[in-house]
């Protein structure tokens, strides 16, 4: 019973330590002229630095590059080591390329880009 007397006598004063706080920064804010306020300078909004090559490459088009070195196709497990995608990023990619008609099925698991 002691100690939660002490503990609360102690968030007391603390409590009384901030009020005193709060109120000498409510006094010193109505003190304060608004003619010896300082004016803010208007800041120009930042503007967007382009990429120094340009626009990046998406997914499909770094998988779509790859594919373009190999004429007879490359498999799945090729394009993952060299593009760094999971295989399941892989297959999605793939997936969605032949949907677009952007590459084709060479063989099982072999895919190229259509047109070579």
């Amino acid at each position: 019973m002691k100690k939660i007397t002490k503990d609360l006598k102690t968030v007391a004063r603390q409590l009384n330590t901030l009020a005193k706080k709060t109120e000498a920064m409510a006094n010193a804010f109505e003190n304060k002229s608004p003619a010896a306020a300082p004016k803010k300078k208007a800041v120009p909004a930042a503007k967007k630095k382009a990429s120094p090559k340009g626009k990046t490459l998406t997914p499909t088009d770094q998988v779509l590059t790859i594919m373009k070195r190999f004429k007879k196709g490359i498999s799945v497990e090729a394009l993952r080591g060299k593009s760094g995608f999971t295989e399941k990023q892989i297959s999605n990619i793939v997936h969605r390329a032949c949907k677009k008609g952007k590459m084709k099925r060479a063989g099982r698991g072999i895919y190229s880009v259509y047109g070579l």
